[in-house]
């Protein structure tokens, strides 16, 4: 008899220990967090600082931000005119100066700044293209009226965030 007790509770104890090391490899697999996207392009450098603006993000936009600086240099404007070549040579040094103030300011400040960064770069976008359809949106309410850019039809507003989050409409939509 003790003989099968003794064999029990050993098989029991086998199990239960046999069955730990799983839980944890579950419980380790559960807390793996996506890296974030790297964006690889000028304009999706911009859509991923309007992404944090919208999420009211201020340290997420001072990381792309210094990014999306970086990224300025591979615009490619040789196959423009001489005219536009000159006009993406013209609006790339205010993009960079506006770019690193969102890097130095906080959210409201960064909203203010990304205003005149939306402006350059939808010059930008007309004059080298965007290889996607993007959508030039519109909010009546902020300073006066503001544009940006989007991929996506669906109004998320960056001067607002979660306030006015909807607030705005389609103005344009661009061309791949």
């Amino acid at each position: 008899m003790k003989k099968i007790l003794l064999l029990t509770l050993f098989i029991i104890c086998t199990t239960a220990c046999a069955d730990a090391p799983k839980q944890q490899t579950k419980t380790n697999t559960e807390k793996v967090v996506a890296a974030p996207k790297i964006p690889t392009t000028w304009l999706a450098a911009y859509m991923g600082l309007k992404d944090a603006l919208v999420q009211t993000d201020a340290a997420q936009a001072k990381t792309i931000a210094a990014e999306f600086v970086r990224l300025l240099e591979d615009v490619e404007s040789s196959s423009l005119s001489t005219d536009d070549k000159k006009a993406v040579t013209d609006v790339l040094p205010g993009m960079r100066y506006d770019l690193e103030q969102i890097q130095e300011l906080e959210i409201d400040k960064q909203r203010v700044v990304f205003k005149a960064l939306s402006e350059k770069s939808i010059t930008l976008a007309g004059l080298v293209g965007v290889g996607t359809t993007v959508y030039q949106q519109h909010c009546p309410m902020y300073a006066g009226g503001s544009s940006w850019l989007s991929f996506n039809e669906e109004i998320r507003n960056p001067y607002y965030g979660d306030k006015m989050l909807k607030c705005g409409v389609v103005e344009a939509t661009l061309a791949p």
